[in-house]
């Protein structure tokens, strides 16, 4: 018998694209895994559409959304109660080829020193267009400087070397999660996928870019779409948690003055074109970030210092975030 596979999928009010989800995972081409599907408290009708149709699908309910990490870790958990070999993570609105299983066990079973890869990734609508193509991270301010161009990932005739495996799509053995643990909470959603990598490097566990496209990710729809307001906050909240957590002491006074030149122009920006919820969204997952609102907390910035328009409520928007900083490292 193949080697025991389970799929975790979450879902959270994403009927449509779980179902579709779904269809293509119960095709894939290969005779031993499971599907744990990992619902954090939806209200769509997801589930019973999703028990209607498949069957196999192991359910797990939780009764709010717990987000991300906390759901991902429920459904790791209970797959490795049941002596589960491999794990393929998948997000709710990607489609993937049936090769999928075939093709991944293939490369960690013929590496032993490889535990963890992801496929290319296309876009859904687009998919000759690369949506995950490896990553680099750049310390300096906390962001993914680049991904890798298709020319040199061909160059490479096999498996590439990156900083970080996605977990829109991503497959390990169980010795990974047994080394590095399970995805950190502080997360709750955005950067938990970054974070695990890193902490895996420090341990060995390097992670590779597989140069075929198996996975087509729509993109974001479980937090409202790539541009939501809960996109901006926990993009600029959770860069600061990832930095806080892992770069060294020159690295992080780097990222100080990155993070505070980056977050207000951000909020500076969607403000001066009428997009003041996303600009608010940027401010306060600054503020959590540096009052310590992690997880699914939420601290608000103080909205008198928000300025719309006008240098002197600008100088003051500066001030207050500088102020807050330097705050945050006094009390470390």
């Amino acid at each position: 018998m193949e080697p025991k596979v389970s799929i975790i999928i979450l879902n959270w009010n994403g009927k449509v694209d779980t179902l579709e989800c779904l269809e293509s995972v119960f095709q894939i081409d290969y005779s031993n895994f499971q599907v744990i599907l990992v619902d954090n408290g939806s209200t769509d009708g997801s589930l019973q559409a999703i028990r209607a149709r498949f069957k196999d699908a192991v359910i797990i309910e939780n009764k709010e959304n717990k987000g991300f990490c906390v759901a991902n870790n429920i459904g790791i958990q209970y797959a490795l109660k049941y002596g589960t070999e491999y794990f393929l993570v998948l997000n709710n609105d990607t489609v993937v080829e049936p090769a999928i299983i075939h093709d991944l066990r293939n490369v960690l079973g013929e590496r032993s020193q490889v535990s963890v890869v992801s496929p290319l990734i296309a876009y859904y609508d687009d998919r000759q267009k690369m949506q995950f193509s490896g990553t680099q991270i750049d310390w300096g301010n906390g962001d993914l400087c680049r991904q890798y161009e298709w020319e040199y990932i061909v160059s490479q005739k096999g498996l590439l070397e990156i900083d970080f495996a996605s977990w829109c799509a991503i497959f390990f053995k169980r010795e990974a999660i047994d080394r590095i643990g399970l995805l950190d909470e502080d997360f709750f959603a955005y950067y938990e996928d970054v974070e695990w990598g890193v902490r895996g490097a420090k341990l060995g566990i390097k992670s590779f870019l597989y140069p075929k496209i198996l996975v087509y990710h729509k993109g974001s729809r479980a937090t409202g779409g790539v541009y939501s307001a809960s996109v901006y906050f926990y993009l600029f909240r959770n860069r600061f948690i990832f930095i806080k957590k892992h770069a060294p002491l020159l690295r992080k006074i780097q990222f100080s003055v990155t993070y505070v030149v980056d977050s207000v122009n951000k909020f500076q920006q969607l403000a001066a074109s009428g997009k003041q919820d996303l600009a608010d969204a940027v401010m306060d997952g600054v503020w959590s970030a540096l009052h310590g609102a992690w997880k699914q907390q939420r601290r608000a910035f103080p909205r008198t210092s928000k300025g719309r328009t006008g240098v002197l409520k600008n100088i003051r928007l500066w001030g207050v975030v500088v102020k807050a900083l330097f705050s945050y490292y006094n009390r470390k």
